[in-house]
């Protein structure tokens, strides 16, 4: 008969303090999964097992704060990566463990929790993550506070990797397999999408959830995070639909997106000093962003027409191989303008790349993005820098 190891108490830390890159900007934790937020599921989740809950966020300290016994944030503004989480939590933390957990994993139940804590407690000195299949998941850990001074050291020696971190501390490790739900980063609008099942006709959620013992999404229920997350060119029934503006109120409305066409020094050489054979290829790829963002309707197909009352597209070198791009576009109106500016971003950057692949086949379009936009229900946003 095996030994019962008594478990000792533990703060937990989830961390909800990064970009959101792969959510178009929005804040991750703040996302709804089965009708509300991550972060309030995998509150939720931990609280029975720890009276002191730490969550690492870097935005809206006033949304994350109801479900946290603290918040923590990142030392500097530059967004370092996750074991800047991970640090901040070890020299908040009140016990003697750390369960490190992400904001959107909220199908992780308490079996696996458990299981984590059991091992961990068997070898108090080293820290323990997950394995799903052959890959480490180091952001499902425990640590000891006896490693917060070698993590320190770690830091400012310039370490930014938890894995690598923890494989230095030589952690243990629990593995699970690699198709294990649990384990899944809901990190994508898509990801949420996927991990919400669907039912049997004349089966309610609450029976299927039993069946399973995992947590459920309404199939039909929006993913938002306010109003800017919902998925408004989907319907109840998940067919397109173009969004019926005819109640909205008219705004003012802008947007800016860029675009970077990197190519060889003697491309962008031969742009800038005018000798290309085919003319001045800058005028001839701002008229094209220009034109495909009055055409924007007709190559998306669910866009509305709109009469566009400013267009602005600019480029410029941007080292010694590189262009950026960036085109703004603004009107009065019922909609926004934000794939306005991206069409022309984009048309631009393969316009420039028509005009120079006679002489540089190896150009590469990157970085095509919305910047920011203003006006409109959903407010304004911004991009964080790249």
């Amino acid at each position: 008969m095996s030994a019962v190891v008594d478990l000792p108490p533990c703060s937990v830390l989830l961390l909800a303090g990064g970009r959101g890159r792969r959510m178009g900007g929005m804040d991750k934790g703040l996302v709804e999964f089965a009708g509300r937020p991550l972060i309030a599921t995998m509150s939720e989740r931990v609280q029975p097992i720890t009276d002191d809950l730490i969550i690492s966020c870097n935005r809206n300290a006033e949304s994350y704060a109801p479900w946290a016994d603290r918040l923590v944030t990142d030392e500097g503004d530059d967004f370092p990566g996750p074991l800047a989480g991970i640090r901040a939590g070890l020299a908040a933390m009140r016990h003697d463990w750390l369960l490190v957990l992400p904001c959107d994993a909220p199908q992780i139940d308490d079996d696996l929790l458990s299981a984590m804590r059991h091992q961990a407690a068997c070898d108090p000195q080293r820290p323990l993550m997950l394995r799903r299949g052959n890959q480490l998941e180091p952001l499902f850990c425990l640590i000891p506070r006896s490693l917060q001074g070698e993590l320190e050291r770690a830091w400012q020696a310039g370490e930014r990797s938890p894995q690598r971190f923890l494989v230095n501390a030589d952690a243990q490790v629990l593995g699970c397999a690699q198709d294990d739900p649990r384990l899944a980063n809901l990190n994508t609008l898509e990801a949420l999408m996927a991990a919400a099942p669907r039912l049997a006709p004349g089966e309610t959620s609450g029976t299927q959830a039993q069946k399973t013992g995992m947590p459920l999404a309404d199939p039909a229920a929006p993913l938002s995070s306010g109003a800017s997350a919902v998925l408004t060119h989907l319907d109840a029934k998940g067919h397109a639909n173009m969004v019926d503006v005819t109640d909205k109120a008219t705004t003012a409305r802008e947007a800016s997106a860029e675009a970077l066409v990197r190519m060889q020094p003697h491309t962008l050489a031969l742009i800038v000093g005018g000798g290309h054979p085919k003319g001045d290829v800058f005028a001839v790829a701002r008229v094209a962003g220009i034109m495909a963002a009055k055409k924007t309707h007709e190559l998306i197909p669910l866009c509305h027409p709109l009469l566009l009352t400013g267009i602005r597209v600019e480029l410029e070198p941007l080292g010694s191989d590189a262009v950026r791009i960036v085109a703004r576009c603004k009107l009065a109106g019922q909609t926004g303008v934000e794939m306005e500016a991206l069409t022309a971003a984009s048309v631009t950057a393969l316009t420039l790349y028509d005009m120079c692949k006679a002489v540089d086949r190896g150009m590469t379009i990157e970085r095509v993005r919305l910047l920011e936009k203003s006006g409109g229900k959903s407010g304004d946003y911004r991009a964080e820098e790249a």
